[in-house]
C-alpha cells in the first residue's frame, strides 16, 4: 500500500501494526517526494500515481502522464478505454457516471462544456476567466 504522504499513511500504519504486521515502513515525504527525487533508473516505482488535481496522474519527476484524464461530471479518472466508450462525452459523462446523470444534468453539462470550448478555457471546470487573463 502507498499513499501520497498524508494522514491516511499514519492511520494505515497504526492499523497495520494493530493487525500484527511487523514490518511497516514510511517513505519520508510520501510517494510524491520519492517520484520527485529518485531518478527513474534508480526507482522501484512502476506505473502512475493518482493525484487530486488537473494532472490526474503523475510519473517520475511528477510529470503528468497522458494515460488518464478526469471526468468533470463525476471526478473519476478515465483511461483510453473509457474514452472510447459511447458513454464518454467530454465534460458531460463517462462510463462511471453516465447512468446516474439525468438528461437535464447532461444538457447543462453540454452547455457548460460548449462555453469552455468557446472561450478557450483549458482544463475544463475550475479555470476562471481571471486566471486566464494573468
Amino acid at each position: 500500500m502507498y499513499c501520497t504522504g498524508g494522514i491516511r499513511c499514519e492511520k494505515a500504519t497504526a492499523y497495520m501494526l494493530h493487525l500484527g504486521f511487523k514490518e511497516v515502513y514510511h517513505l519520508d515525504g510520501g510517494i510524491l517526494r520519492y517520484l520527485a527525487e529518485v531518478p527513474p533508473d534508480d526507482s522501484l516505482w512502476e506505473g502512475e500515481c493518482f493525484v487530486f488535481d488537473k494532472r490526474v496522474a503523475v510519473g517520475h519527476g511528477l510529470q503528468p502522464t497522458a494515460t488518464f484524464r478526469l471526468c468533470y461530471a463525476c471526478q473519476q479518472p478515465v483511461d483510453a478505454a473509457d474514452m472510447q466508450s459511447p458513454l464518454w462525452e467530454e465534460g458531460v459523462s463517462c462510463p462511471h457516471c453516465h447512468a446516474s446523470k439525468s438528461a437535464e444534468e447532461k444538457e447543462r453539462a453540454r452547455a457548460r462544456q460548449q462555453q469552455f470550448q468557446r472561450w478557450g478555457a483549458v482544463g475544463g471546470p475550475g479555470v476562471s476567466m481571471f486566471n486566464r487573463l494573468l
